[in-house]
C-alpha cells in the first residue's frame, strides 16, 4: 500500500489515530485508534520522518466501537468475546471436514476475514488473549491464536487482505490431521510412542487429504499445511525441505505454531515466557528467510500484551500495549505489588515514564485470575 509524508497537524492530542503511522524505515511506530495525551511523544514521532498509509481509513474512539460483525450492533464489541466465538466455529468446522461437508471451504474463509477484522479492531487485545487467556480447551483455540499471528506478520510483510486468507486457513485447519489424538497428546507427560510419532509426521499429509474430500483445492492452502513442519536447515518433516524450497507462508504458519505451542502449558513442563520463546525463535531462522522471522518477531514487541512484568515502582502489571523504540507510548495495567498485595482496580501506567518503566518479566509460581475485559477497557 503507498505510503505518504504525516503532516504535523495530522495527529491531535487527546484524539485517536485515523491511521497506523511509521518511520520512514518501515517500523510501525503508532497503531491505529491509539489516543497520545502528551506533546512529547508526538515530537518523539516526527523525529523518525512519520508516514501513513495513502488510503484514510476512520477509527471511532475505541469506547465509541460497537460490534458490526456476528453480532448484533447494539452489542459492544469485545475481543475476547469474540475468540471464544471464534474457537466455537473451529469446532464445528472440525465436525464438518470429519464428516467431508463440501461447504467447508466458505466456513473456513469467512472465519479467516472475521479473524482478520478483529486484528485490525484491536491488536494487542488479540495478543493479549494469546498469552494468557484459555477459556476454552487448548485445541480450540491454538488454531485462532496461529490464525492472529499469522495476520499480523503477513500484513508486515506487505502481503494484502485476499492474499492473506489462504494462510489463515490453512492455520486454521492446519491441527486436523491430529483431530482424535491431539488432546490426548496435550495431556500426556510420558515421552511419545513410535506409533505417535508417526501419526504426528503424517498429519500434514493426513490434513490436505481431509480438506480434499471437502473440495477444497486451493494450491497455496494445502502447500502451507503440508510445509509447516518443514525446517530451513532441514531438520523438519514430512520430507526435510530446505528453506528455499518452503513456501513463505509455509514459514510464516511454522513460526507461529512453534510459538503458539512454546509458550502454552503441557502436562510434562511449564510454559516458556514469552521473551524466552522469541529468544528460541529467533534462533531457528536462516539467512535466506531472516524478514520473516524479524517481522514475526517485530510484531510481538519486546513484551508482548498479556505478559506479566515488573515496573520500575516495584509494581506488577499486564503489558497492554506494545508501543515502540524506548517504549514511547507503551501501556500497561498494574494489578498490584511484587509483595503479593493486589488492587480492586487495575491502574493504567504509561511505560515510557521512568517510575514505570519495565524491569523484567514477572513469573510468580501461582499466576493470578485476571480478567481481560477490565484490563482492555472492554468491561
Amino acid at each position: 500500500m503507498k505510503r505518504i509524508k504525516l503532516g504535523i497537524n495530522e495527529i491531535d492530542l487527546g484524539e485517536p489515530l485515523l491511521w497506523s503511522v511509521y518511520g520512514s524505515n518501515g517500523q510501525l511506530l503508532l497503531r491505529q485508534g491509539r489516543i497520545i495525551d502528551r506533546q512529547e511523544v508526538i515530537d518523539k514521532v516526527f523525529q523518525h520522518d512519520p508516514m501513513r498509509n495513502a488510503e484514510m481509513i476512520i477509527n471511532s474512539s475505541h469506547k465509541e466501537r460497537q460490534r458490526v460483525t456476528t453480532v448484533g450492533a447494539s452489542e459492544q464489541f469485545n475481543p475476547f468475546n469474540e475468540i471464544t466465538r471464534f474457537a466455537t466455529r473451529y469446532r464445528n468446522i472440525s465436525r464438518d471436514i470429519e464428516n467431508q461437508n463440501p461447504f467447508v471451504n466458505g466456513k473456513v474463509l469467512r472465519l479467516a476475514e472475521d479473524i482478520q477484522s478483529l486484528v485490525q479492531f484491536d491488536e494487542d487485545a488479540c495478543l493479549g488473549a494469546i498469552h494468557f487467556y484459555y477459556d476454552q480447551t487448548y485445541t480450540s483455540l491454538q488454531p485462532i491464536y496461529k490464525a492472529i499471528l499469522c495476520e499480523l506478520t503477513a500484513a508486515l510483510l506487505d502481503y494484502d487482505a485476499e492474499q492473506r486468507l489462504p494462510l489463515l486457513a490453512a492455520a486454521i485447519t492446519s491441527n486436523i490431521g491430529l483431530l482424535d489424538i491431539q488432546e490426548k497428546l496435550n495431556n500426556q507427560s510420558t515421552p511419545l510412542s513410535e506409533e505417535q510419532k508417526k501419526a504426528i509426521e503424517s498429519a500434514p499429509a493426513k490434513a490436505v487429504e481431509m480438506l480434499k474430500t471437502c473440495n477444497i483445492d486451493n494450491t497455496q492452502w494445502l502447500k502451507c499445511i503440508i510445509e509447516n513442519h518443514e525446517r530451513g536447515d532441514g531438520s523438519g518433516y514430512p520430507w526435510g525441505l530446505k528453506s528455499k524450497h518452503i513456501s513463505p507462508f509455509a514459514k510464516i504458519l511454522g513460526i507461529a505454531d512453534c510459538y503458539v505451542a512454546m509458550i502454552a502449558r503441557r502436562a510434562y513442563r511449564e510454559p516458556l515466557l514469552a521473551q524466552n520463546a522469541l529468544r528460541t525463535i529467533s534462533q531457528m531462522s536462516s539467512e535466506s528467510d531472516q524478514m520473516i522471522y524479524r517481522c514475526f518477531i517485530s510484531q510481538l514487541g519486546a513484551f508482548p500484551p498479556g505478559t506479566l512484568v515488573t515496573l520500575n515502582n516495584n509494581e506488577v502489571a499486564v503489558v497492554t500495549y506494545r508501543g515502540f523504540g524506548n517504549s514511547i507510548m507503551g501501556a500497561a495495567m498494574s494489578i498490584g505489588n511484587t509483595d503479593g498485595s493486589f488492587y480492586a482496580t487495575p491502574l493504567r501506567r504509561d511505560t515510557s515514564l521512568e517510575a514505570f518503566k519495565i524491569i523484567k518479566i514477572y513469573n510468580p509460581k501461582t499466576k493470578p485470575r485476571l480478567n481481560p475485559d477490565r484490563l482492555w477497557s472492554y468491561s
